[in-house]
């Protein structure tokens, strides 16, 4: 997380009183350091208007996340508005510091004046702001300076961020569409159809001898049941070595492929191994779900987790049932995953299944009608399901990997606002995360 830091003052202080904004100045930026966000280049103090373009010409020199526009005292509205206008294409936080108290006095420099006169203003001139009041010594100003800083690296992130899909909305489904230009304007992300039959013509020219080493170190520690052949998971295993090898040479940053309509025509097994493989290294969804994909780059961006794609199984008064039908990462995992032989309907191959980890657990979803874009997000508590299964089995029925997530009284409204059959999810509260980052891109947020 990088910020570039520049900080305003008055031209009316006296050069005493400037020499004091200055030791608070210097000790708010050290803050920024210790709380993790590295200052990548610093400006100012900014006092008037000859200031101005040698703040701009340094701050553009750096190469950073966000602006951090530190309002110690009073400035004059022009400073404030001339040397932040060249920077609206990035967030930028305005750290507005509190009043002091020396003994039985409180002297107030008056920051929160001036972000008063300049804070609708940038608003209304498009400035991607984010206001947070306290001094350094505030365990909630830093708190929310550090939410911040985790919400600008995920939009600069998105930025560069490519895609990779394997065919295009499986069986068809509307959800897993996208459109291409609006998506990389507004959010930022390239998508990249590199087709199922150019990973299966890399796929066989995986050798035997590399694909058998991978699962002898690799599933040493897992539960391999009798039934799944080592030519089942050789298979398998070519798929992944050919799609790792294809998400380094075309740099993509996620990935999803068909599953009923794609590995299984072609090449008789399901996707889940190869997934759930590279969902190791990066966001990882089924079914050529593009915008699905870009709900778990923001998520991971954001939360440091590896996030986890889920569908629904079942309504109920206070809570939902989510599952995944053979594909999650390890690390959502709270035990060791087992392998399973894949028998449901017409589609053959293997799965990962496994008890899923429980506890609080933000959910959300991006969609887009047109170029308009919209976020469900909600808050969660996942436990373990009941024993299931879904219909339609040829072979004994596992539990898939699932949860429980209650909402209470929520879950109506949560129904009434799902956008897709597929949802994404992160332990822990994300929330206010979520809603900032949409509101620095235009997306509409929607909380249950």
């Amino acid at each position: 997380m990088r910020t570039g830091f520049v900080s305003f003052m008055a031209p009316a202080y006296t050069q005493e009183t400037v020499e004091f904004l200055k030791k608070i100045v210097s000790h708010a930026e050290e803050t920024l350091k210790t709380i993790g966000i590295e200052v990548s280049v610093t400006a100012g103090p900014v006092i008037d208007l000859f200031d101005v373009d040698d703040a701009v010409s340094k701050m553009k020199t750096g190469e950073f996340d966000f602006i951090t526009a530190l309002i110690p005292s009073w400035a004059e509205p022009p400073m404030i508005v001339n040397t932040l206008m060249p920077f609206f294409d990035k967030p930028i936080l305005m750290w507005v510091l509190s009043s002091i108290q020396e003994k039985d006095v409180l002297i107030a420099p008056a920051g929160a004046a001036a972000m008063s006169a300049v804070m609708h203003t940038l608003k209304t001139m498009g400035a991607k702001l984010k206001v947070v009041y306290g001094n350094p010594e505030s365990s909630d100003a830093r708190d929310k300076i550090l939410r911040f800083a985790r919400v600008a690296s995920a939009v600069n992130r998105l930025l560069n961020s490519r895609v990779g899909i394997f065919g295009y909305a499986d069986m068809g489904s509307y959800t897993a569409g996208f459109d291409q230009t609006s998506l990389r304007s507004k959010i930022g992300v390239e998508v990249e159809d590199y087709e199922v039959h150019r990973l299966l013509l890399e796929a066989d020219e995986v050798r035997d001898e590399e694909a058998d080493g991978f699962i002898a170190e690799h599933f040493k520690d897992w539960i391999v049941d009798e039934s799944v052949t080592k030519g089942d998971l050789r298979k398998a295993v070519k798929v992944y070595l050919a799609l790792k090898r294809i998400i380094d040479k075309r740099r993509f940053n996620a990935v999803s492929m068909k599953c009923v309509y794609g590995l299984p025509i072609y090449y008789g097994i399901t996707p889940c191994i190869p997934l759930s493989l590279t969902g190791i290294h990066i966001p990882v969804v089924c079914e050529s779900d593009v915008l699905g994909l870009v709900t778990e780059l923001i998520m991971d961006f954001i939360s440091g987790q590896r996030s986890v794609y889920l569908e629904f199984y079942d309504i109920f008064d206070d809570r939902i049932l989510m599952g995944v039908c053979g594909m999650i990462p390890r690390s959502a995992l709270e035990n060791t995953p087992r392998i399973y032989k894949y028998a449901w309907g017409k589609l053959t191959g293997l799965m990962v299944v496994g008890s899923m980890k429980t506890g609080k657990v933000t959910l959300a979803r991006l969609t887009s009608v047109g170029d308009q874009y919209k976020m469900h997000i909600a808050l969660g508590e996942a436990v373990k399901p009941r024993t299931w299964h879904e219909i339609g089995w040829q072979l004994e029925a596992p539990v898939y990997p699932s949860l429980e997530i209650i909402f209470g009284d929520r879950t109506r409204k949560f129904m009434e606002n799902i956008l897709a059959q597929h949802y994404h999810l992160v332990y822990g509260d994300y929330t206010n995360e979520l809603i900032d980052l949409c509101r620095l891109l235009g997306i509409e947020a929607i909380l249950t």
